[in-house]
């Protein structure tokens, strides 16, 4: 509940935030389009003016403007005093214009006429002799405000669908988000129960050793037990380090040339104390001369982890196969014979700190970390890992990774 009321005031919150910038772009928008719109019938009325003006100058005895009748435009010429001396036929009635004395440059105002309605009426002043006159041209605003009415329809259609759009997206990003926060929480939730154990041994054995004075064998074995738990949580920091550099895309490398099987054979000298003290046999089956480009200390990892997880995971006196081959990519399988894996728990072999009921024989203390931290390697050289596992008899994990070209060459032309 708690979770969904979060991803709730987050929807909210961010629809709120996108609606007021939208509805204030909206009105900006729309002031601009007003003025627009305005402006435009406004330079139409003063063009309309001009011939009229032309023509007063030329001869203002003739009454032209009485003349006049056309459909949606009216005209008043007013003395300086604002008194109406002509006046179209289609005027029924003075405009009452509201201007000062004497006429400015000129000036544009919205009024409203008897059984015409609401006009916009341009005040162009003009001389004729000694007097100043006043042309007014009024056309009808029913356009203006039917291109505004459709304009506002649109923008508030548009708005309402950017609301809901924006509702949507947030609505996704929040359950991404809430999923990466649950994510987060589990991490350090998981961090926390891997760290309290041999911090609790650590702890606990100090305070054994500052108990009382022990013996020379007593504080031996403690600085053993004590190490043994320093070394537990070097590895797990280290895993962390790593994983934590994978997260955030920076678990890059120089690439270079790197032959596959010398790997391979460093690999599996250092995990052979291990493999020894339990009798289990490596078998290798490796093709010589295969290269790839990567990092030669993360791919050593990369494979102790396959090893060192196979003999950990296998009972004593057990085989361990190790093959290289190319098919299309360089592929490395580890075939064991050890507990195997339920198929249920085959998705989330690769979540950190996973770990399934294990048999007395296996380490306790393995940390968890170990498939994860292979996945980031082989991703970040651009390669794979498949697993297939049979409970009770054994697994056969396969790392993929993108071949060199000059080593395929290699590897396709026979020796002399």
């Amino acid at each position: 509940m708690k979770a969904r009321s979060i991803q709730l005031r987050t929807v909210l919150l961010f629809s709120m935030a996108a609606g007021v910038l939208l509805v204030g772009s909206s009105i900006g928008a729309y002031v601009l389009f007003y003025r627009a719109v305005t402006h435009q019938l406004d330079r139409q009325l003063s063009e309309t003016a001009r011939p009229i003006i032309a023509d007063q100058i030329a001869d203002p005895e003739e009454r032209d403007v009485d003349q006049l009748n056309l459909p949606g435009a009216y005209f008043e010429v007013l003395s300086q005093t604002g008194r109406v001396l002509q006046r179209s036929k289609n005027l029924r009635s003075d405009m009452n214009l509201d201007f000062s004395h004497p006429f400015p440059s000129e000036s544009f105002q919205t009024i409203s006429i008897p059984a015409i309605g609401e006009v916009r009426v341009a005040i162009v002043p003009f001389g004729v002799g000694n007097e100043e006159w006043a042309l007014a041209v009024a056309a009808p605003t029913q356009e203006v405000r039917a291109t505004l009415q459709t304009f506002t329809k649109f923008a508030l259609l548009l708005l309402s669908v950017s609301v809901v759009l924006m509702g949507i997206v947030s609505a996704f990003y929040a359950r991404r988000l809430d999923i990466v926060v649950n994510q987060l929480r589990q991490f350090v939730s998981d961090a926390s129960h891997e760290l309290k154990t041999p911090l609790s041994v650590l702890r606990g054995e100090t305070e054994l050793l500052l108990n009382r004075p022990r013996s020379l064998a007593e504080y031996e074995q403690a600085i053993r037990v004590m190490d043994g738990e320093l070394k537990t949580l070097s590895h797990i920091v280290e895993g962390l380090f790593t994983l934590s550099m994978a997260d955030a895309g920076q678990l890059r490398y120089v690439a270079q040339q790197v032959c596959v099987d010398d790997i391979l054979e460093e690999s599996v000298a250092l995990a052979s104390s291990l493999a020894e003290s339990k009798g289990i046999h490596i078998e290798r089956n490796l093709k010589h001369g295969i290269v790839v480009s990567g990092d030669p200390t993360l791919l050593r990892q990369l494979f102790l982890i396959f090893i060192d997880n196979a003999v950990k995971y296998s009972p004593n006196g057990r085989l361990l196969r190790i093959k290289v081959d190319v098919a299309g990519d360089v592929r490395v399988t580890f075939e064991d014979q050890g507990i195997g894996i339920d198929r249920a728990h085959l998705q989330r072999i690769f979540e950190r700190f996973f770990r399934v009921a294990q048999p007395d024989y296996v380490e306790s203390q393995s940390g968890g970390l170990g498939l994860a931290i292979a996945q980031a390697i082989v991703r970040a050289h651009g390669g794979s890992i498949e697993c297939q596992s049979v409970l009770g008899e054994g697994s056969v994990f396969t790392v993929r990774l993108p071949f060199d070209a000059t080593s395929l060459a290699r590897f396709q032309t026979p020796s002399p």
